[in-house]
């Protein structure tokens, strides 16, 4: 039954209809008006998506990115992800009717177009979290489909590292305002994206620390050596009041007076740079990735302690360390060549 509040003339509804609330203005001062708009919306709302349950795959794609995705620092990865999934899955789907097949058909498109079995992945994870996201907040309708199931083989992730005759090779062809930036990677196993991201702010000489922003904003502390500290004091700094905010900037040899400028959380052209220096040094099989694998490779080496690299790395589990455990391994069969449990004499006949 329509109601008014002290302070109004105009009529409000309030109704329940299978759980789900509804209320709002009836618009109208007139009682026996106001009841009619309020079956009207009644009527309308026994079939809205809140009261059947029953939402599109582009609704719960589009209500999980607003809710969750667009406040993360990946949310450009999610739209990507949600918009690669509607260009094979019809968007007006009802979330419900969604069938393996379904998701299998989607599978075979991406694979047929050469997509990675990771990249693939990550999209079903988005389909799998945007699905169960809505049934949580809007009680619609769960496909029964059984995602882990669905997953490909991802190969695993192959550890280069670099020698230390490539090393002195690399830095010998590098272009030199990039050898701070190249350098530090080395030193702290940092990702690209954290590198170019840190500011003078993250840095806390009093304490040796700094800290790091890594995957999905994640922060993470290291502490800063000596080397790291001397290399820090060594970097030239920008008056520019932005430029001058982050520690690794680059000569930008487009712009007139070669400024010093922020590098780009992905590169951009530097990462061109990097590879023609890889070239000319006779580097092969070789990514900027692969510094952070060639830091934890030799912390790994040096200490033999698992847990201390994976905290360097900023991961979350060590499981995500374990792919650096063959370095332990080969020290051990090391440790077995000279190990006997015979007499120095030999066997005793």
């Amino acid at each position: 039954m329509p109601f008014r509040t002290k302070k109004s003339r105009i009529w409000q509804y309030d109704f329940v209809i299978k759980g789900s609330r509804f209320r709002g203005s009836c618009e109208t001062e007139d009682f026996e008006e106001a009841k009619l708009v309020e079956a009207r919306l009644k009527l309308e709302a026994a079939h809205a998506p809140e009261a059947t349950g029953r939402f599109t795959l582009g609704q719960a794609l589009g209500t999980y990115y607003t809710d969750v995705c667009q406040h993360q620092p990946s949310a450009r990865t999610a739209m990507s992800q949600a918009r690669g999934l509607l260009l094979f899955l019809d968007e007006k789907r009802d979330t419900g009717a969604l069938t393996t097949a379904d998701v299998q058909a989607f599978i075979n498109s991406r694979r047929a177009d050469g997509i990675t079995p990771a990249t693939i992945n990550r999209q079903l994870d988005m389909l799998d979290r945007s699905l169960k996201h809505m049934a949580r907040t809007n009680r619609s309708a769960l496909p029964e489909i059984d995602f882990r199931k669905m997953r490909l083989k991802e190969p695993e992730e192959r550890v280069r590292e670099l020698t230390m005759e490539e090393q002195e090779e690399l830095f010998k062809h590098l272009r030199w305002d990039l050898h701070p930036f190249t350098m530090f990677a080395l030193m702290t196993g940092a990702r690209l994206a954290s590198v170019a991201k840190l500011r003078w702010s993250d840095i806390d000489r009093r304490h040796g620390r700094m800290t790091f922003i890594g995957k999905y904003g994640k922060r993470y502390r290291f502490p800063i050596s000596p080397e790291i500290g001397a290399l820090l004091d060594a970097i030239p700094r920008s008056d520019d009041p932005v430029a001058g905010k982050f520690v690794f900037l680059y000569r930008d040899h487009r712009r007139r007076g070669y400024p010093l400028t922020p590098i780009s959380h992905k590169g951009g052209g530097l990462m061109e740079d990097f590879r023609e220096a890889l070239e000319m040094a006779n580097i092969e099989d070789f990514r900027f990735h692969d510094l952070r694998h060639t830091f934890a490779t030799r912390v790994l080496r040096k200490t033999g302690n698992l847990k201390l690299v994976s905290r360097l790395l900023g991961h979350a589990s060590i499981e995500t360390t374990m792919r650096y455990a063959h370095v332990l391994e080969s020290d051990l069969s090391d440790a077995m060549v000279d190990f006997s449990i015979m007499p120095q004499n030999g066997p005793q006949t």
